[in-house]
């Protein structure tokens, strides 16, 4: 563990001398492409840190995965991941369909997957509409979490309650979920949940019920793909903005309705790390949670879910899906990135 922290703390100080990038080609399927569209808010520079790996903004294929070299070595449960989508159809930088979405045959958004010490998988979905471009991002945090559940096994149809004991408010906690399996590796498809019309299964994971000492996570009772989960729990730096203090409470979104946080930071969209989580004040409901994050479509209630979308240097918008049950109130909490190093405090998936 010594050894880690000193192995850490040396990326830190690296990162802080030299904005180099280290930029390696995808294959395959992979076409590389200038920056999305530039218009007054979005700005592509992606060099964070020498220890920050970034795709840049590329195009890859509805219905194809393409892997991406980052050789960052060393151990991928040490790795912070972050997928990005571009929509040239007016959801700007967004992240709908989050993990996969499946509605009437067709399938929609992007996921990544088999997370190694030297490559990450991309897989763009057949019929998606929201992700003309993608970027990700893999980089070593500087610092430990406070709670790591490390992996734990969870059966399809169960729900574990996970204790980070860290007794701190639960709106001042960031909690991440990876998920593993014996075919995708480390991944994120059906991230928050994924049904799935004519067998009618209900794939995936999600996290819910965060408090001051616990977290659960549920596992769907059709899934095939999260034979373990891993929950990272951080007490990190302050957010730059976060929408309970501008707004003095979480933020009501109607079923079908948009709300836009205003933000007013003036920075760089490509260089902001964005966080929504979901509030249901229902008595045995999820409580705070990213349950259908990203969006989902029930057979039976239909369009679920929320996610963000329209991400400038001023302003990020939250879409709340039209037969929305479980997100009522919405949260955006935002980090500025330096151009010297990532902050430490977004873990494991930090993508919604």
């Amino acid at each position: 563990m010594k050894d880690r922290r000193t192995f850490r703390r040396m990326l830190a100080l690296v990162a802080a001398l030299t904005a180099a990038l280290l930029l390696l080609a995808g294959t395959y399927t992979v076409i590389a492409s200038p920056a999305p569209p530039a218009g007054p808010d979005l700005d592509s520079r992606d060099s964070i840190s020498a220890a920050t790996w970034s795709s840049g903004w590329v195009t890859i294929t509805p219905g194809t995965c393409s892997t991406f070299t980052h050789n960052q070595g060393g151990d991928p449960d040490d790795y912070a991941v972050e997928l990005l989508f571009w929509d040239n159809d007016g959801l700007g930088l967004n992240r709908r369909y989050y993990g996969s979405l499946e509605a009437g045959g067709n399938w929609y958004g992007a996921y990544w997957q088999n997370l190694t010490a030297n490559t990450i998988e991309v897989c763009h979905q057949d019929d998606d509409d929201a992700a003309d471009q993608i970027r990700i991002r893999v980089w070593i945090p500087p610092t430990l979490p406070d709670y790591d559940s490390t992996w734990t096994d969870i059966n399809p149809n169960q729900t574990i309650t996970l204790t980070h004991g860290l007794a701190i408010t639960a709106t001042d906690l960031t909690v991440s979920l990876w998920f593993s399996d014996t075919t995708r590796g480390i991944h994120n498809y059906g991230y928050g949940g994924l049904a799935v019309d004519g067998p009618q299964d209900m794939l995936g994971a999600h996290w819910h019920n965060l408090t001051d000492n616990t977290v659960q996570v549920s596992r769907h009772p059709d899934d095939t793909d999260v034979e373990q989960v891993r929950v990272i729990v951080t007490h990190g730096a302050s957010p730059d903005y976060d929408s309970l203090e501008d707004l003095g409470d979480w933020q009501s979104i109607a079923p079908g309705n948009q709300f836009t946080f205003t933000h007013g930071l003036n920075w760089p969209p490509t260089m902001l790390l964005v966080r929504g989580d979901c509030y249901s004040s229902t008595v045995g409901g999820p409580g705070i949670h990213q349950w259908f994050a990203g969006g989902n479509h029930d057979w039976f209630v239909g369009w679920q879910g929320t996610n963000l979308q329209n991400l400038t240097n001023s302003t990020v918008q939250v879409f709340r899906q039209p037969d929305d049950q479980v997100c009522p109130q919405a949260r955006v909490r935002i980090w500025k990135l330096s151009t010297q190093v990532y902050l430490p405090l977004i873990l494991k998936n930090s993508s919604p």
